[in-house]
């Protein structure tokens, strides 16, 4: 059995940073998109609705868009193995005499690496919309907050992962990420508070991964969270990010290690 190579994991890491930062137009497009929803519904909505509690619409909104962007760079950034499995680079590295389980880390690493990165460009953005009140507790919170980016995105990519090494097709994953992205979207607590909605609704939302995500985020950028889970709120989504990146890098790992070239 192959030992775990933390220079495989640097190697993939860095490749994938590169892939990244050389697509000039998906970083554009994916940070005007989520700029695109914070104006419309955080300016424009903002103004009918008024505010949450004791902040502002656009304030409440913020972190769940951070959180969306993170969401959907994370699950598609997946679609790179299938990608190389088509075009052969994925027989190269699998020839090669390291462990599988390096390879997938140093992938869920580096799309959970250029995911936050893509996070923090929209929270600086979100931040020159007036969406933050600038203050030492600000400062301090947004660094607690690039830590919670990569907790959420390394959970998110090995989702991503899991999905492309059970497909062959461009087209499949694309359909089948799309039907898991926008339920856990939609039910993450971006648009409206949980304590607002029916029981069921609020049993669905706890559930999902990316609500606790925006959770933390909302404390960090904001110092507020549902009075649902109470004062002590944020330790429990940090508990259950952290159960949730375990197991959906395990799954991530398990299904890449059965993936035929």
């Amino acid at each position: 059995m192959q030992t775990l190579s933390w220079q495989a994991v640097y190697v993939v890491l860095l490749r994938e940073l590169k892939r990244y930062w050389r697509a000039k137009a998906r970083i554009v497009s994916s940070v005007v998109q989520s700029v695109f929803f914070l104006a419309i519904f955080g300016l424009g909505l903002g103004g009918l609705i008024g505010g949450i509690g004791d902040i502002s619409y656009l304030s409440y909104l913020a972190p769940g868009i951070i959180g969306m962007s993170l969401l959907f760079a994370s699950v598609f950034s997946g679609v790179s193995v299938i990608f190389d499995r088509q075009f052969g680079f994925m027989k190269e590295m699998l020839v090669a005499p390291v462990s599988r389980t390096s390879i997938i880390l140093g992938r869920i690493f580096g799309g959970a690496v250029t995911a936050s990165l893509q996070g923090i460009m929209i929270m600086i953005v979100a931040g020159f919309m007036g969406a933050f009140e600038p203050s030492l507790a600000l400062a301090l919170g947004a660094v607690a907050a690039v830590g919670v980016m990569f907790l959420i995105t390394s959970g998110f990519v090995g989702l991503g992962v899991a999905i492309g090494s059970s497909l062959n097709d461009f087209h499949a994953f694309q359909l089948l990420s799309t039907f898991v992205i926008w339920p856990i979207f939609m039910l993450s607590g971006v648009f409206f508070p949980i304590d607002t909605v029916p029981a069921p609704l609020q049993i669905v939302m706890l559930a999902n991964p990316l609500f606790h995500g925006v959770e933390l985020l909302r404390w960090c950028l904001l110092g507020v969270g549902t009075p649902l889970l109470g004062p002590f709120g944020w330790m429990i989504n940090l508990g259950v990010l952290a159960v949730f990146n375990v197991l959906m890098i395990i799954l991530g790992a398990f299904l890449f290690s059965r993936a035929q070239v």
